[in-house]
C-alpha cells in the first residue's frame, strides 16, 4: 500500500543502507500538490480538466494528514516509553554512586521503569487508538482508489471530457455522485476488526459496487490513449516505485529492519538470561545477599536487557516488519505482471491491466490493516 505517489524511474537512483528511500515521496499521484497539477497542466492541459478533482482532494485530506499524524504520534509515544524505561535503568545502575541517597534514586528509577513499561503496554494493546489510526489510513487509500477507479470504469466519458465541455459537465456531475460511496470517517474504526481479516471477494476492491463488472470497451482515440498512459504512470508506475523503495537495502525498509531487530532482540534476551543466571549463582551458589552490589548489578542488567527487548517490540515489531516485507514482495510481483499486460496489450488489455492494479492495491491494503491490527 503506497502512502504517496510520484512517477519516477526507481532504478535511476540507489538507496543506500542509511538513506531514507522515501525522503522525497509526495502525494502527487492524485494531483494533491500544486506542483503536480502545474506540471500536468503545462504538458497536457486537456488531461488536467479530467484528472484534477478538487472535491476528492478535500476528502483525501480528511483522512491522510490525520493518519500521518497518528503514525508519528505512535512513534513518539513508543520512543517516550523507551526513553523513560531506559532512564530508570540508568539511574538504577548509578544508584550506588548516590552516597546517602541510594534509596531515593532506586525508588525514582523503579517509578520510571514501571511508567515506561506501562506506556509500552498501552501502546501495544491500545485497541481504540490502533483502530482509529488504521481507519484513517484505510479511508485515505479508498479515496485514492476512487480517483483512479472513476476513470477506469468510465473511460469513454472521461476521454470525451478532455475536449468536450458538455461531457466535462457530465463527468463532474458523475464524480460528485461517486463521492457518496466513500466511507465516512466515523464509521471505519468499528469496521477495522473485520477489515483485518482476509478478502473474501475481489468485488470488495471497487468503491462503487457496480464497478465489479468491466465496462464496455470504448472506441479507441488519441485522447483515451493519453489518459490511460497518464493513469498508468500515476497509479501503476508510482506503486511499483513505492514498493521497490520498500524492498531496498535501506535500513528503513521493512525487510532489513526486521533482520536487524530480530538479531538485536535475540542478543538482548540472551544477555538477560546470562546475567539472570549469574545473579542466581551469586545468591544460591556463593551465598551473596540479594541487596549486595554485584547481585543488584546483575539483576539490573538482566531487567535492562528485557526492557530493551520489549522496547524493540514496541517500536519495531520484527514479525510485523517481516510480514510487511513479504507483502511488498507479493505486491511487486503482481504489479509487475499488470505492467507487462498493459505494455503488450491493446485498449481492452490496458483497461484490464489497470483494473488488475485496483484489486492488487486493495488486497495489499487489507493485508496492511490485518498485519498492523494483529501486531497489537
Amino acid at each position: 500500500m503506497a502512502t504517496g505517489g510520484r512517477r519516477a524511474d526507481p532504478r535511476a537512483e540507489e538507496h543506500g543502507l542509511f538513506s531514507d528511500a522515501l525522503a522525497d515521496w509526495t502525494n502527487d499521484d492524485v494531483l494533491q500538490t500544486d506542483a503536480a497539477r502545474t506540471a500536468l497542466g503545462a504538458r497536457h492541459p486537456a488531461a488536467l480538466r479530467v484528472l484534477d478533482w478538487p472535491e476528492l482532494r478535500a476528502q483525501f485530506d480528511r483522512y491522510d494528514p490525520p493518519a500521518t499524524r497518528d503514525g508519528r504520534r505512535d512513534r513518539r509515544f513508543g520512543l517516550w516509553s523507551v526513553g523513560l524505561a531506559t532512564l530508570g535503568l540508568v539511574l538504577a545502575l548509578a544508584s550506588p554512586l548516590a552516597v546517602g541517597g541510594e534509596r531515593v534514586v532506586e525508588v525514582v528509577a523503579a517509578v520510571l521503569v514501571v511508567a515506561g513499561l506501562a506506556m509500552m503496554a498501552f501502546h501495544r494493546f491500545g485497541a481504540g487508538s490502533r483502530a482509529r489510526t488504521l481507519a484513517r489510513r484505510f479511508g485515505a487509500e479508498r479515496a485514492r482508489a476512487l480517483y483512479f477507479q472513476a476513470v477506469v470504469n468510465n473511460p469513454d466519458l472521461a476521454a470525451r471530457a478532455m475536449t468536450d465541455d458538455a461531457a466535462l459537465d457530465d463527468w463532474k456531475a458523475a464524480r460528485t455522485r461517486m463521492l457518496g460511496d466513500l466511507p465516512e470517517p466515523g464509521d471505519l474504526p468499528g469496521q477495522i476488526p473485520r477489515l483485518a481479516g482476509p478478502v473474501e471477494d475481489d468485488t470488495e476492491a471497487w468503491v462503487v459496487a457496480g464497478w465489479s463488472q468491466s465496462p464496455r470497451a470504448p472506441e479507441p482515440s488519441k485522447d483515451l490513449d493519453l489518459l490511460l498512459s497518464l493513469l498508468c504512470g500515476q497509479r501503476l508506475d508510482s506503486q511499483i516505485d513505492y514498493v521497490e523503495r520498500k524492498l531496498s537495502a535501506s535500513l528503513g525498509a521493512p525487510g532489513q529492519r526486521a533482520a536487524v531487530v530480530r538479531m538485536l532482540g535475540r542478543f538482548l534476551l540472551a544477555a538477560a538470561a546470562v546475567t539472570g543466571v549469574m545473579a542466581g549463582v551469586l545468591i544460591f551458589g556463593m551465598g551473596r545477599a540479594l541487596g549486595s552490589t554485584d547481585v543488584k548489578l546483575a539483576l539490573e542488567v538482566a531487567v535492562g536487557a528485557l526492557v530493551a527487548a520489549m522496547a524493540l517490540g514496541v517500536t519495531n515489531d520484527d514479525r510485523r516488519l517481516a510480514s510487511d516485507a513479504d507483502r511488498y514482495a507479493a505486491s511487486f510481483t503482481a504489479l509487475s505482471r499488470a505492467r507487462a499486460r498493459f505494455d503488450r496489450g491493446g485498449l481492452a488489455e490496458k483497461l484490464a491491466a489497470l483494473r488488475d492494479v485496483e484489486v492488487v492495491c486493495y488486497r495489499d491494503l487489507r493485508a496492511f490493516v490485518g498485519n498492523h491490527w494483529r501486531s497489537r
